[in-house]
């Protein structure tokens, strides 16, 4: 009875792997290893096996393309933030299906489908015809690279192409440079807004700076609005709160009058009462005096159904002083937030525009070519990838143009323009000289092309 239990379970998880190939139109044999990085996106898909009408059902809720954001970070509906940098597709698809079993009480794993929809670009730089920033593709090597940048930069009979190079590297590295700028002036004064500060410091890295004077004061003149602002309604919730607080107090002592008044006409009924009881007293001066009590006890009601409500309506008045500040901080850190996330991104694009402007630089050397001299499209080219560690850090990699590439490469093409010595001599060109990783370094960054990842929950 064992054997035959094993087997109903083999053949039960091989219809479910084929039934979920069908559903998803995805084939497992192509599912590859790769390894996600920020900016990659992904495309998801979930199937559920519902055992109470034996059918699998997709959540297309959750069908589509995710991004990974810059903290490595991927954030799906329900499951909510996962860490996706550095795993595979599988590992992302199984720690999803564990989210989704977990949030929505499942009693197993979903089926999760993942791929890469699209890989985080590549930039290519120096002695190419476009540089720029390039969608990454499966296998590129450095040579397609610089294919898809429109090729080697050819030979001008001037140099313009490079001066032109030359004024817009230097553009994009100013333009760079004083967002940066702007940035780490704003990134100061939510901190001190946040701190509850009135005032803040320039940033040491800005100190001596031209104009810095004048950028510090608008910030501060921002700040002081924004403080006039929230200061404006937090005085208009005093307001409430005092105008709220005068009618509690007034209504407390109306209340404590009526009851007094209540007290005088209960013991006045009870007189009336017994002055009635002995004959001395008509009925009507009974009736009118059962009135006054009834009267009065009414407005007693009124009263404190008023009190009820004004007390109410101070207590959200200062729930309001305390949710305006709690709002205004909330929205300062996610400024802040912003502000961070735009440094960082500031600092690539200064990076870039140096780099750029370091290739722009070759128009001096060029103009000195003479015909005895190779001609750029005869001299040798380098190449230099400029690749992202997992700690935010970067390395320089000496390639050739075979050298696999990874999403967020920077590739360098460079060019020795040092005449040539003859065949015969013994002599050999210089060397553009950069720092260097060992090949074998390269090779263990070199990752295989994305397929299809496929995954069976758990029943």
């Amino acid at each position: 009875m064992q054997p035959r239990s094993l087997f109903d379970r083999l053949v039960s998880t091989a219809l479910t792997l084929l039934a979920f190939a069908c559903l998803t139109g995805w084939s497992v044999a192509h599912a590859q290893t790769f390894t996600l990085v920020p900016e990659d996106k992904v495309r998801l898909r979930v199937v559920e096996w519902r055992s109470s009408d034996s059918r699998y059902a997709s959540w297309e809720a959750l069908d589509g393309v995710y991004t990974i954001d810059d903290a490595g970070n991927l954030s799906i509906p329900i499951a909510g933030h996962l860490q996706a940098n550095g795993k595979t597709t599988e590992q992302l698809a199984d720690a999803i299906a564990s989210a989704l079993a977990e949030k929505s009480a499942l009693p197993g794993k979903p089926y999760i489908a993942l791929e890469i929809a699209e890989h985080a670009p590549i930039f290519v730089t120096g002695t190419v015809q476009t540089p720029g920033r390039y969608p990454f593709e499966p296998n590129m090597t450095v040579m397609k690279a610089v294919s898809i940048a429109g090729g080697f930069l050819r030979e001008r009979e001037d140099n313009t192409y490079f001066e032109r190079d030359r004024i817009q590297a230097a553009g994009a590295y100013r333009t760079a440079v004083i967002n940066r700028r702007d940035l780490l002036m704003r990134q100061a004064r939510l901190r001190a807004e946040i701190a509850g500060q009135q005032s803040f410091e320039i940033p040491d890295e800005l100190v001596g700076t031209p104009d810095v004077d004048k950028l510090k004061a608008q910030e501060l003149n921002l700040m002081r609005l924004r403080r006039v602002d929230i200061d404006s309604r937090i005085e208009a919730a005093n307001d409430l709160t005092r105008l709220y607080g005068q009618q509690v107090e007034s209504l407390t002592a109306k209340i404590s009058s009526q009851k007094r008044q209540i007290d005088l006409a209960q013991k006045e009924l009870d007189n009336v009462n017994s002055l009635v009881s002995k004959g001395l007293v008509s009925n009507s001066r009974q009736v009118s005096v059962d009135r006054w009590v009834a009267d009065a006890q009414g407005t007693l009601i009124d009263l404190e159904v008023a009190l009820t409500t004004a007390r109410q309506g101070l207590s959200e008045a200062d729930r309001s002083k305390i949710n305006i500040v709690n709002r205004q901080n909330s929205e300062n850190q996610d400024l802040l937030n912003q502000v961070n996330l735009a440094i960082g991104r500031a600092a690539i694009d200064i990076q870039v525009a140096q780099l750029l402007g370091e290739q722009a630089g070759y128009d001096a050397q060029l103009a000195q070519i003479n015909t005895d001299a190779p001609g750029l499209g005869r001299a040798k080219k380098n190449y230099r990838i400029v690749r992202r560690n997992d700690d935010g850090t970067s390395r320089d990699i000496v390639a050739d143009e075979q050298t696999a590439l990874l999403p967020h490469d920077l590739v360098e093409v460079g060019l020795d323009t040092a005449p040539q010595a003859p065949s015969s001599s013994p002599q050999t060109a210089p060397q553009k000289q950069s720092s260097t990783v060992p090949s074998s370094d390269v090779a263990r960054d070199n990752r295989s092309a994305p397929g299809w990842i496929f995954r069976t929950g758990s029943n």
